[in-house]
């Protein structure tokens, strides 16, 4: 009978879809299929048959990759992803402005003059006394 010839299989389940999405899950080892025919048809309301909607089955398929059942299952909701993209899209922002920053600061101090700070001290106090000179030569000359 073909019932033997199904217990023997690898896989227990086998599930297929009809055009209006409903699902059939086939429990092939069941005791029900022993007596089935090579010709047989399983009925819908054979043991052996599970009918869930297709919304029944992506629950479970969104419920099962959730807990880690399916392996490599990607099931988000594209709201999801339309925030994560926006979020990544600010980042990037984010980033190229500090990138803008970080090359105004590196021009900056590629522009500075390699001198030491008591160098430019002492060049700041000459510059302070040659004007408080040039203000003393101006007012001696306006009183002349």
């Amino acid at each position: 009978m073909i019932g033997n010839t199904l217990r023997d299989r690898n896989n227990q389940y086998v599930a297929t879809k009809d055009s209006l999405g409903t699902w059939r899950v086939l429990d092939t080892w069941h005791d029900d299929l022993r007596a089935l025919d090579p010709d047989g048809e399983i009925p819908d309301d054979s043991e052996a048959v599970t009918i869930i909607t297709e919304g029944a089955f992506l629950a479970l398929v969104k419920e099962a990759s959730r807990l880690g059942v399916l392996a490599n299952a990607a099931f988000t909701e594209q709201t999801d992803m339309e925030r994560e993209i926006l979020d990544k899209e600010s980042e990037v922002l984010d980033l190229r402005e500090k990138l803008v920053k970080y090359e105004e600061d590196i021009f900056t101090l590629k522009q500075q003059p390699d001198r030491s700070e008591g160098f430019v001290l002492k060049e700041m106090a000459m510059n302070t006394l040659l004007k408080l000179t040039s203000m003393s030569d101006i007012q001696t000359l306006s009183k002349d």
